[in-house]
C-alpha cells in the first residue's frame, strides 16, 4: 500500500454545541481531545485536515486547527458562571434582563430552577430560527461563508485571539470537494445527530469527491434505552442512525460493549456487511493548558468548593439515565444511619439535563439532604481536576453508557470508584472499581456504606489504584483509530486482489 489516506474530520458537531452550551459535555471533552491528537500527527507526515458544514450551501468546507482549538480552549479554562442564555441572539438583551430580574426575586433553590427554565426556552428559540434558516439556505450555491457564532459568556472571557477564532471562523475556507482526493477518508467522530439529514450529506459526498467515511459510535442509548431520552432525541436519533448506515464504510466503537451493542442491532435489522466494529481505547486526562489555571479557578472557588477529603464525587450530565436519584435515596438513609460528622457531603458536579425536575424538587424539599448534597453545576475542567483530587472516591450509578470517561478520570487522579455493574462501566473499571446493581436499592447502600465506614479499606484501595491503574494517551487513542483506517484501506487492496486474481476459497475470510 502507498502512502497513508489523508483524513478529514467533521467538527461542525462542536460549534453545533458551543452555540448552546457554556461547557463542553462526556462526548465533546472526548472528542476535542482526540482531535488534538489527530493533529499531531501532521508533525508526522500524516495529512489531517478539519472540515464544517456551510449552512448556505450545506457543503463541508475547510477550517483551522487554530479555530477549533480556540473554540474549546476558552470552555474549558474559564471560570465565569454561564449566564441564563448561553448564545446571544438579538432578542437576547431584553429576554436576559427581564429573566435576571424575575430570578433574583425568586428563593435560592428555585432561582436554579428558573435559570434551567430559560435555558430550555432560549434553545427552543434558537432551534425556532435555526428551522427557518435551513428553509432558505439551498437558494442558490454561493461562495462558502460560514456563519458567526455568538459565544457563551465563558468564552466571552477567553483573550481576543481566542474569541476572534471562535467568533469568524473563516480559516481558508475551502471546498472539501476541491481539496480532498479520492480515497481519502471523511471523518464523523462527535455527535452528528443534530441533523436526521446527516447521512444525505454523507453520501452526496461521496459520490462528489470519493471520499471513504468513517463513524464512531459512542452508545445506542436512544434505540435500545429511549425511556431516559427526551422524545425529541429519540426520534431524532433513529432517523441519523438508520441515515447514515448506507453512507458508511467503517464503524468504530469506544468500548467492547458499544461494538458488541451495536453488532447485534445491525444483526436484528439486516444490516450487516460493515466488518468489524473496531473498538478505540477512550484516552484519559484534561489538557496541560488546565492546570496552567488551576491556582486560579483554586483562588475563585475556595469559598465554594467542598474541604478535601469530606465529599464524595459523582460527575455527569444530571439527568434520569445517571440514576443519580439512586444516590440521593442513599444519602438520606446515610444521613439517618449514622451521626452527621460520619457522613461526608455528596457532590453533583455537571450539568442539568432532562427528566431531572422531580429530583430537583425533591433534593430542595430535603434542604439538600440537610446541608449534605451539592450541586455544582457546569463546572470547568479546572474545577473538575480539583474536585476530583479532593474526593474520598467517586460513583457512578448510570443505568446505561457507552463508555464511562468519569471512571477513568477519577482513577487517573488516584481516587477509587464505585460503578454500577452494567453495560461498559466495569470495562472502564478495568478490574479496580467496586460495583453494585443500579436497579437494587439495598445492593447500592451495602457498598457506598461499607466504603464510607471503612476508611482503613478505602486507603488501600486507593493506593491500589494509583499502584495499577494504567491511563491511556490520547496519542494512543488517535494511533489505533488511524490504524484501523488504514487495516480498512488495506483489507480493500487485498479483497481487489483477490477479485483480479486467482481465489483460493480456503483464504477467503469474512470480518
Amino acid at each position: 500500500m502507498g502512502q497513508a489516506s489523508a483524513v478529514w474530520i467533521d467538527v461542525e458537531d462542536l460549534f453545533h454545541y458551543v452555540g448552546h452550551n457554556a461547557r463542553l459535555s462526556g462526548i465533546q471533552r472526548l472528542t476535542y481531545e482526540l482531535y488534538a491528537a489527530l493533529e499531531q500527527q501532521s508533525a508526522s507526515g500524516r495529512q489531517i485536515g478539519f472540515v464544517r458544514i456551510d449552512p448556505r450551501t450545506d457543503e463541508f468546507v475547510t477550517v483551522t486547527w487554530e479555530q477549533v482549538h480556540g473554540l474549546c480552549h476558552g470552555l474549558t479554562t474559564s471560570h465565569v458562571k454561564p449566564d441564563l442564555e448561553p448564545t446571544e441572539a438579538p432578542h437576547g438583551r431584553f429576554f436576559r434582563k427581564i429573566a435576571n430580574r424575575v430570578q433574583a426575586r425568586l428563593p435560592g433553590p428555585a432561582q436554579e430552577q428558573f435559570a434551567h427554565f430559560c435555558r430550555l426556552q432560549v434553545a427552543a428559540l434558537n432551534s425556532l430560527c435555526e428551522l427557518g434558516r435551513q428553509s432558505v439556505r439551498r437558494r442558490g450555491r454561493r461562495q462558502p461563508q460560514l456563519p458567526e457564532y455568538r459565544m457563551p459568556p465563558a468564552v466571552a472571557g477567553s483573550p481576543a485571539s481566542v474569541q476572534t477564532a471562535i467568533v469568524r471562523p473563516d480559516g481558508d475556507g475551502r471546498l472539501l470537494h476541491e481539496v480532498a482526493r479520492s480515497g481519502d477518508w471523511l471523518l464523523s467522530l462527535g455527535a452528528s445527530w443534530h441533523r436526521v439529514d446527516y447521512g444525505r450529506l454523507l453520501h452526496r459526498t461521496r459520490i462528489e469527491t470519493g471520499v471513504k467515511t468513517g463513524l464512531l459510535l459512542y452508545d445506542l442509548i436512544p434505540i435500545r434505552r429511549p425511556e431516559w431520552c427526551h422524545h425529541t432525541l429519540v426520534e431524532t436519533f433513529e432517523r441519523w442512525f438508520e441515515g447514515v448506515l448506507p453512507s458508511v464504510d467503517a464503524m468504530f466503537a469506544i468500548s467492547q460493549a458499544t461494538a458488541d451493542d451495536a453488532m447485534r442491532l445491525l444483526g436484528q435489522r439486516g444490516r450487516g456487511g460493515f466488518g468489524p466494529i473496531r473498538t478505540i481505547p477512550v484516552g484519559t486526562g484534561f489538557p496541560a493548558s488546565v492546570a496552567a489555571v488551576q491556582d486560579e479557578v483554586a483562588r475563585v472557588s475556595a469559598r465554594a468548593l467542598p474541604a478535601p477529603g469530606s465529599y464524595v464525587l459523582i460527575v455527569s450530565t444530571i439527568e434520569a439515565r445517571k440514576n443519580h436519584a439512586l444516590m440521593f435515596q442513599v444519602w438520606r438513609k446515610l444521613a439517618r444511619d449514622l451521626p452527621p460528622n460520619e457522613v461526608p457531603t455528596l457532590v453533583f458536579a455537571g450539568r442539568i439535563g432532562w427528566l431531572v425536575s422531580d429530583l430537583m424538587l425533591q433534593i430542595a424539599n430535603t434542604n439538600y439532604v440537610d446541608g449534605k448534597l451539592l450541586v455544582i453545576e457546569d463546572p470547568s475542567d479546572a474545577v473538575l481536576m480539583r474536585l476530583y483530587e479532593g474526593c474520598l472516591f467517586t460513583v457512578m450509578p448510570s443505568f446505561f453508557e457507552g463508555w464511562g470517561l468519569p471512571v477513568t478520570e477519577s482513577m487517573a487522579a488516584g481516587k477509587p470508584c464505585v460503578v454500577s455493574n452494567v453495560t461498559s462501566l466495569p470495562e472502564a473499571g478495568a478490574g479496580l472499581v467496586r460495583m453494585f446493581d443500579p436497579y437494587d436499592f439495598n445492593d447500592a447502600y451495602r457498598v457506598i456504606y461499607e466504603t464510607v465506614r471503612d476508611r482503613d479499606g478505602l486507603a488501600l484501595w486507593e493506593q491500589e489504584v494509583r499502584r495499577s491503574f494504567r491511563p491511556v494517551a490520547w496519542a494512543t487513542s488517535a494511533d489505533v483509530l488511524l490504524n484501523g483506517l488504514d487495516m480498512h484501506d488495506s483489507d480493500r487492496d487485498e479483497a481487489s486482489l483477490s477479485r483480479v486474481g486467482t481465489v483460493v476459497p480456503s483464504l477467503v475470510t469474512h470480518g
